[in-house]
């Protein structure tokens, strides 16, 4: 494609002679080569800009670089993402069709155009919609159906009846409907709950590579359309996340929280069981949620609170050998025992 064609496919304006040169392919800011673009969006990346060899630069706004051109878009990153489309990488398989190694039951239904890679498997009652593919591996358990369109990654487990949305991604080494956490404690030993639910995974959610997303004791854990799961996050029985979150990696979960729409969590954060967070709230990263969540509120540390009053005990606590130094001088000087000082 053309730069000038892209530039306008990309809703921007391009300055730069280079019009007519033809774009092969995205790179970073550092690698690009001289038939390349890259993308501008944040200021720890601003030293590139004069090293570049880039053919051009997606940008929100004119910057001094050592490319020839410059696409001037409303949403750099936003045109990144679109570009991207245009200049997809590699396929995730060479395999179409359905592998002669791959194992359908008789009773289950494979839509039209799916591809099942190696060694995968479709088990009785199954359901699979037309475009899904399935990587290598992956296994399909008895009842689940997958929507339409939707991208299965070597290596991932579908347990028993749960529901697949249309154009889900689910990526490498996720498990989805292991049974939940749930034991009795007896004298004799701790008693297994059955774990009766299923899991429901509506349209358009991504999930990360290791997610575990463990199936209801009765009813469903349910992640919400547009959400987007990042790696080693974990979901417990019968939570409920609402359209639109963002959960980064290493986020667990507990059992039968409720998350509303639009909340974003940072790495490594700690979610309680049985609470609710409201909508468009914000986890920072390693917080440790321990009761319900305003709609709204930012939180962070452990346990969390506002990030306002994390941050003043933060500084406290910085603060804190200074001031034992001080408190110990003090006692010194007045002859005061640190026993009596307890």
């Amino acid at each position: 494609m053309k730069l000038s064609v892209l530039a306008e496919v990309l809703g921007g304006e391009l300055e730069g002679p280079d019009g007519e040169t033809e774009v092969s392919g995205i790179s970073t800011l550092q690698n690009a080569g001289h038939d390349q673009i890259c993308y501008y969006g944040n200021r720890a990346y601003q030293k590139y800009l004069t090293s570049t060899k880039a053919l051009a630069v997606i940008s929100g706004e004119r910057v001094e670089t050592s490319s020839r051109n410059l696409i001037i878009v409303e949403s750099p990153y936003l045109a990144f993402r679109n570009a991207l489309l245009i200049f997809p990488g590699e396929t995730p398989s060479g395999f179409t069709g359905i592998h002669p190694s791959s194992v359908v039951h008789p009773g289950a239904e494979v839509g039209e155009g799916v591809t099942l890679g190696p060694f995968s498997s479709v088990d009785e009652c199954a359901r699979i919609g037309g475009g899904s593919r399935i990587g290598a591996g992956t296994c399909i358990g008895p009842g689940a159906r997958i929507g339409e369109d939707c991208l299965l990654y070597p290596g991932v487990s579908i347990y028993h009846d749960c529901v697949i949305g249309n154009r889900v991604i689910i990526h490498s080494g996720a498990v989805i409907g292991s049974d939940g956490f749930g034991f009795v404690p007896d004298p004799e030993g701790h008693l297994k709950v059955p774990q009766t639910g299923i899991v429901v995974i509506e349209d358009d959610v991504e999930i990360g590579s290791g997610s575990t997303i463990d199936r209801a004791v009765v009813g469903s854990t349910v992640i919400g359309r547009f959400s987007k799961l990042d790696n080693l996050v974990h979901v417990a029985h019968n939570v409920l996340i609402g359209p639109g979150c963002l959960i980064a990696a290493q986020t667990g979960i507990a059992g039968s929280t409720i998350v509303g729409t639009g909340v974003t969590f940072g790495g490594q954060a700690g979610i309680n069981g049985h609470i609710h967070i409201g909508d468009r709230a914000v986890i920072a990263a390693q917080a440790g949620v321990m009761k319900d969540v305003p709609a709204g509120a930012t939180v962070s540390g452990y346990p969390a609170r506002s990030h306002g009053t994390s941050l003043r005990v933060h500084a406290a606590l910085i603060d804190l050998p200074e001031f034992r130094r001080k408190v110990m001088d003090f006692m010194r000087e007045h002859s005061i025992k640190e026993e009596e000082g307890k």
